[in-house]
């Protein structure tokens, strides 16, 4: 009896412990870059593309943000790069998990990993060597024999068309899929209008 009320004093008493620890928020670097051709660079911040806009969103329900990015025309661009990498890498662990648009990246210590989820527009996801980034093109085609894994991906850009990303802590209220994300946007927009 003295060793089950020991173990579940015990129990609660990590509870309260892991409950009390504030989230991290996403971890990890995200980029975006453009290419026109054969010539691409990676954007810098606020950086204006004829015919492209980038509006993000912070996510009500968990940490993360979204991302929709409206093509008019593409004076400018014919495709969009991402990358996302570096997630903490001073910590043991950093691990990515792809399947078909989306990735789950593992990263922190062992035996107290955490996670970021991410949904893209596309399944042209790879791994790639982080050393190898001074464009988007070259970071895409570098290979993933690397001490610095990153993933990159290409998106081909349509006239008039829309694209979305999102990074995000999974929890009950926030597990995304792709076909999920342009009412997401939307329904953030629209309360952040009534406001």
């Amino acid at each position: 009896m003295l060793k089950q009320l020991l173990t579940a004093v015990l129990l609660a008493i990590c509870l309260i412990s892991v409950q009390a620890q504030p989230l991290t928020p996403p971890a990890g670097t995200f980029r975006l870059g453009i290419s026109k051709g054969a010539d691409s660079h990676w954007l810098a911040p606020q950086e204006k593309v004829k015919g492209i806009v980038f509006l993000w969103k912070a996510l009500p329900d968990t940490r993360g943000f979204i991302l929709e990015v409206t093509v008019a025309s593409l004076q400018q661009a014919d495709t969009l790069f991402w990358s996302f990498g570096d997630c903490r890498p001073d910590m043991d662990i950093n691990v990515f998990s792809v399947e078909g648009q989306a990735f789950t990246c593992y990263y922190g210590e062992s035996m107290k990993l955490r996670t970021l989820q991410a949904v893209t527009p596309t399944d042209d996801i790879r791994l790639s060597n982080g050393h190898q980034d001074k464009t988007p093109l070259q970071l895409y085609e570098s290979g993933k024999r690397t001490d610095r894994p990153v993933l990159a991906g290409r998106c081909p850009l349509t006239a008039n068309g829309k694209l979305y990303f999102c990074f995000y802590e999974q929890n009950a209220q926030a597990d995304y899929n792709y076909f999920m994300l342009p009412e997401l946007f939307n329904k953030i927009k629209n309360e952040l209008k009534t406001k």
